[in-house]
């Protein structure tokens, strides 16, 4: 008799019509993992300032969930869905645990500073931040607006950019091939 679980692995999915939110409370209330990117932002009204959160890429979920679960949200119509792929291919694409951890470590701690960026700017050597708030962050060091910005990328879904990273604070990530 085989008790084993389904694998689990994270996904990406993008919620069209507004359904973001009700696809996060359905994974939530079967009990499973998701993440929504989120930052601060600060809005000012008749000289109070109010912050709230918003999403930093509209429409993106992130959910840990066997694929089972994934293809069951992309067939059925209702959930206005669609689930990332590897190219060329109808296979989600698993989000290695790693890189989600790292976009989710930003994410988090970066809340108030983060932008979307165009996934084709991370490009370069990788590194990892040695102090600060992003200490233990590795990505990519790239040129956003004319500042060195930390990019912590989720291959061909999603690129974030942080506040500026002092150079100090960077060493090169050598690859070891083996």
């Amino acid at each position: 008799m085989d008790n084993e679980l389904p694998e689990t692995h994270w996904y990406a999915i993008r919620a069209f019509h507004n359904k973001a939110r009700s696809i996060k409370a359905q994974v939530d209330k079967d009990g499973l993992q998701s993440y929504v990117p989120m930052r601060t932002v600060e809005k000012t009204n008749n000289s109070n300032t109010i912050y709230s959160k918003e999403p930093v890429i509209p429409s993106l979920i992130f959910i840990r969930a066997d694929q089972g679960y994934i293809e069951n949200i992309r067939k059925d119509p209702a959930s206005y869905a669609g689930v990332y792929c590897y190219p060329g291919t109808s296979t989600p694409a698993v989000i290695p645990d790693r890189e989600m951890e790292m976009f989710i470590f930003v994410t988090t701690v970066g809340s108030r500073n983060l932008e979307a960026i165009d996934i084709s700017l991370a490009k370069g050597d990788r590194i990892r931040v040695t102090n600060g708030i992003f200490k233990g962050a590795e990505g990519y060091i790239t040129r956003v607006h004319n500042a060195k910005r930390l990019i912590v990328v989720i291959e061909g879904i999603a690129a974030i950019a942080t506040t500026y990273v002092p150079k100090d604070y960077v060493e090169k990530i050598v690859e070891s091939r083996s």
